[in-house]
């Protein structure tokens, strides 16, 4: 028996590509809010985590797609011009993502705190900023998928429907006078 469901969500590539950008940067920015949950507490590892830690992590996570969000189309735009946004929009997710996560973490001291933490965190550890720093990239490379794709729509092909009503060539049909 076929399933009711098949077939409902079709996503096209582009679309595919940015809900996996997405999914790359929650769970990338939650396992840096989990980094500096372990950086504050170093026995949240071997011990059951708090609730209160669990929403760091939660928080790290929502603020990592709310950055994203708000990034607009820094990432994936082609050519240097487009590596350069892409360096600032990777400096844009990774601070305001902090900020984010860090208001929802705790309010106010969160805020002051959470951009500085993330700072602390990839600056003592540089493995772990050349992960950050590839995660980007490859949230860039996604995100240029979805770019092209929706810059593909609107190409003048695209744009004039051929034997349209309202079209030049069936409006005119040949006298210009």
């Amino acid at each position: 028996m076929p399933s009711i469901r098949r077939g409902t969500w079709k996503l096209t590539e582009g679309a595919r590509a940015r809900v996996l950008a997405y999914l790359l940067v929650i769970v990338s920015s939650g396992a840096l809010g989990f980094l500096a949950v372990l950086h504050l507490d170093q026995a949240a590892l071997f011990d059951q985590l708090t609730p209160y830690q669990w929403w760091i992590v939660a928080s790290s996570a929502i603020g990592g797609g709310a950055a994203l969000f708000l990034s607009g189309d820094k990432l994936g735009q082609p050519g240097w011009i487009g590596a350069a946004r892409a360096a600032a929009g990777g400096i844009w997710i990774t601070f305001v993502g902090a900020l984010i996560g860090g208001t929802l973490g705790l309010p106010l001291y969160g805020t002051m705190f959470g951009p500085f933490i993330v700072s602390v965190t990839l600056a003592g550890t540089p493995v772990l900023l050349m992960l950050w720093m590839f995660n980007i990239a490859g949230i860039h490379m996604l995100m240029g998928t979805y770019q092209r794709e929706r810059d593909s729509i609107f190409t003048p092909e695209r744009m004039t429907i051929p034997d349209h009503p309202d079209g030049l060539t069936l409006r005119v049909r040949g006298n210009f006078s």
